[in-house]
């Protein structure tokens, strides 16, 4: 391999709704540097924010290699990325980086690198259920779908943002005598330092705890989705029913994007990532609500995360090779934290 002084750099990222990575890579696969940054989702950090942070992100890697941050090519895998509109938002940001420049880029959805990183060029349906949700699938003739994901107003089935909600509206019937009492009642109005029911309103719309005088943000109430799994796992029934309910709702985008594709339960292959069903108690009730919709569904952890996969995209888009060798070798140096 040539000095990093003189090797062409490709960059694969991952932009989440709560951490960006920039994964770098030398042609022949070998890592060389990864840099974590904040968000840049533009849906909830703000365009200038989301912009900001990539740029810093990719700028952090590339010192961390001790050269300048010029890139043959890069892929950005973008969550908030849910359009041909957003798509060249994205685009329109990151072509106007001061700092960091590319011979050629290309922006699309972080589904898109979780599809790479778990099936390379083949077929199958990738999941993502992290702070945000997304089902995407990539039939062999090359036919795609997706479903879900169209953000916290309105999608994000079975996210930790989904979770928090349900768990909080699970509080609030438990207090006003609409719903079974529940520990939710307590873990969450202890969480968000709330005495009276009422309080809720004030703290959600107006008084955020880390960010006083305003709302709170989509990353801040998904923080509280580890209460819901807490009291699920300790036994408390409504939180199992919420956690069995939005596992469902998820299950749902996998089954209609299996449909779409004409996958056969039997063989449909699913390459799953995202805290809330890698994790327990999420993890075993995803896989028993998944077989009771698509029975004999097989789950894949991907071998290399998703930030691996946008790295092995840039990789293509560049023209080098993405050969198995290349990929043994991405897979065998890659750094911890990825």
């Amino acid at each position: 391999m040539q000095t990093h002084a003189t090797t062409p750099l490709y960059a694969g990222i991952d932009g989440g709704g709560t951490k960006t990575r920039a994964l770098v890579i030398a042609p022949d696969g070998h890592c060389l540097a990864l840099a974590v940054g904040d968000s840049s989702n533009i849906n909830t950090a703000g365009a200038a924010v989301a912009a900001a942070n990539l740029e810093a992100t990719l700028r952090d890697a590339a010192a961390q290699i001790g050269v300048p941050p010029n890139f043959a090519a890069a892929f950005f895998g973008m969550a908030g990325v849910n359009d041909s509109s957003a798509a060249r938002a994205v685009t329109e940001l990151v072509a106007g980086f001061q700092t960091v420049r590319f011979s050629g880029f290309k922006v699309d959805n972080d589904t898109r690198a979780l599809h790479a990183a778990t099936f390379g060029v083949g077929s199958g349906i990738v999941l993502i259920v992290g702070t945000g949700s997304k089902c995407y699938g990539r039939s062999a003739d090359g036919r795609e779908w997706e479903a879900g994901g169209v953000e916290y107003l309105v999608s994000d089935e079975g996210s930790a943002f989904d979770l928090a909600i349900r768990g909080i509206k699970a509080a609030l019937r438990a207090i006003d005598g609409r719903g079974p009492a529940t520990a939710l009642r307590t873990m969450i109005f202890d969480a968000l330092k709330l005495s009276e029911y009422g309080q809720i309103s004030q703290r959600l719309h107006q008084d955020s705890i880390e960010h006083p005088g305003q709302p709170m943000t989509k990353t801040e109430i998904a923080s509280l989705a580890k209460y819901v799994t807490q009291a699920c796992a300790d036994g408390d029934a409504v939180a199992r029913k919420v956690v069995e309910d939005a596992l469902d709702s998820v299950i749902e985008t996998v089954t209609a994007v299996a449909r779409k594709l004409e996958f056969a339960p039997g063989g449909l292959r699913v390459g799953i990532t995202g805290g809330v069903i890698l994790n327990e108690p999420g993890a075993t009730i995803f896989q028993e609500r998944l077989q009771l919709a698509l029975p004999g569904a097989e789950t894949l952890v991907p071998e290399v995360p998703p930030v691996a996969g946008a790295a092995l995209r840039a990789l293509a888009l560049g023209g080098a090779a993405v050969t198995p060798e290349v990929t043994a070798r991405l897979r065998a140096s890659l750094p911890s934290g990825a």
